[in-house]
């Protein structure tokens, strides 16, 4: 009777653990708890025209800005709250499903939030794609662990 491997078991939880540690730090990161996730600056010259089609006096005004996904829950957040805050939640969503899903074993599950999280690391290197990351290469190592477990047992090579 085959029994379950516990260093498998354990590498699994640990890297689920993992997982959701840097997926949460991610979050709080893309939200702004860390500090701001994207600064600005505008500058614009203005001033009044003269009948020679130039302008009288020369004004220089200069605007900055800093923003995070909090901003966009706050109401004062323009320009990028909403997509930091839309991939923040889109970051706990699939750490929260991929780490439940290899915490419990469900392999197939583990494999698809991993591999969701590869496509956006992968296509959002330079920008988002850094903040999934950790959290997808954890799921990756977890997916794979659960694959060598189901292999280990269908194969009956599981020690006893």
């Amino acid at each position: 009777m085959n029994t379950p491997d516990l260093t498998l078991s354990r590498t699994v939880r640990v890297v689920a653990g993992l997982a959701g540690l840097s997926g949460a730090a991610g979050f709080l990161r893309l939200m702004g708890a860390f500090g701001p996730v994207s600064c600005w600056t505008s500058v614009s010259a203005g001033g009044t025209a003269t009948s020679a089609g130039g302008l009288d006096s020369t004004e220089t005004t200069v605007a900055r800005g800093c923003e995070a996904g909090i901003d966009y829950l706050l109401g004062g957040g323009g320009g990028n709250a909403g997509v930091f805050f839309f991939w923040a939640v889109v970051l706990l969503v699939l750490v929260t499903v991929g780490g439940v899903a290899a915490w419990t074993g469900h392999r197939y599950v583990t494999s698809m939030a991993a591999g969701v999280g590869a496509v956006v690391s992968i296509l959002g290197l330079w920008s988002i794609g850094w903040y999934f990351m950790f959290p997808t290469v954890f799921l990756i190592a977890a997916a794979i662990a659960l694959t060598v477990d189901a292999r280990r047992d269908s194969d009956g090579t599981q020690a006893t």
